[in-house]
């Protein structure tokens, strides 16, 4: 009899190969979708490149956003300066507030910078300044320039105050009052701007700073010597607002200012140092008739010194400088 050869599979072995293959699915399934499954270690990658990925972008972005920054943050000359004041460095330090630019040509710290609220203003239309380095703190102080013609560092004028009682504390800088703001500005920025011209009058009594302009002869300092309204410093105060500047106040120059500008000249030439002691004929006036005769500002290149017209002469100038109660100071002239 003919064994039958055909093979099969018995219903145990089915079973058991059926979970077999069940508990091989298990694990494989565990291994695809567990806490620590070869899907979900995929989906954590992922999601770690991605952040990895956004951060870089991020980092790149400040990277970028710094260099811009750096960039941005030096003026450039005969640009208007925006977003904030910028520093500017030519053989010395300026900062340069915004709403104003360098005029070109005459960019050198050290010589005399001047800005203007008028972009490549080499035609002298807009209100020009000139900025005036202290690089020294410590030395901005009131000086009296009388003792043997020349300022001597050594002695400190107590004669005079800046404001009507106001006692500098050269160390304890409150940022309350005016001046303490005027000295803390010049101590952050390492110097102030003084109008590059004597203040002028357009026609309609508002003052400007700008070149072949009409002086303000005769004016008060105020109502009267004790009263800070009307007058030359309301006139000065009202200046930057009037303008619409911003960044930057304005006031009459005070003393210690004035005498920061002369110290500033001093360390010039020997004619600039013989300026201070004699002034006659340095000016831009008439010896004869100074007071009633005015010429206009800046006529002549001979009567300005780092850029600045006329300290020496044509009008005198009020200042913020106040002896006693009752009188203010007036320089140059």
């Amino acid at each position: 009899m003919k064994k039958q050869e055909n093979k099969g599979i018995t219903l145990i072995a089915l079973v058991i190969t059926i979970i077999v293959l069940l508990i091989l699915a298990g694990v494989s399934i565990a291994m695809l979708t567990g806490e620590n499954g070869i899907l979900t270690q995929a989906q954590r990658a992922k999601t770690e490149t991605e952040s990895a990925q956004a951060n870089e972008e991020k980092a790149i972005g400040q990277y970028e956003s710094y260099i811009n920054k750096v960039t941005e943050t030096n003026a450039v000359v005969g640009e208007i300066v925006t977003e904030g004041n910028k520093p500017y460095t030519n053989n010395g330090t300026a900062i340069i507030p915004e709403g104003f630019a360098i005029v070109p040509g005459l960019d050198d710290v050290k010589e005399g910078l001047v800005i203007s609220d008028v972009a490549n203003d080499t035609e002298d239309k807009g209100n020009q300044f000139v900025w005036v380095p202290v690089e020294n703190f410590d030395e901005f102080k009131r000086y009296d320039f009388g003792i043997q013609g020349i300022p001597d560092s050594s002695f400190i004028s107590t004669g005079f105050t800046e404001g009507l009682y106001y006692e500098p504390v050269w160390d304890e800088i409150s940022n309350e009052t005016e001046v303490d703001k005027m000295y803390k500005s010049v101590k952050d920025n390492g110097g102030f701007y003084i109008g590059r011209y004597e203040a002028g009058n357009d026609g309609n009594d508002n003052a400007i700073s700008k070149k072949n302009a009409n002086v303000y002869n005769s004016i008060k300092w105020g109502n009267s010597m004790p009263d800070e309204t009307g007058g030359a410093v309301e006139k000065a105060r009202n200046f930057a607002v009037e303008n619409s500047y911003t960044n930057v106040t304005s006031t009459l120059v005070y003393g210690v200012q004035w005498d920061a500008i002369m110290r500033w000249i001093d360390k010039g030439t020997t004619e600039e140092q013989e300026w201070l002691i004699d002034s006659g004929g340095k000016g831009n006036y008439y010896d004869n008739d100074s007071s009633n005769n005015p010429n206009k500002t800046g006529i002549d290149e001979i009567y300005q010194m780092k850029h600045i017209y006329d300290l020496a002469g044509n009008v005198h100038e009020w200042t913020m400088e106040a002896v006693g109660n009752e009188r203010r100071v007036a320089r140059g002239g």
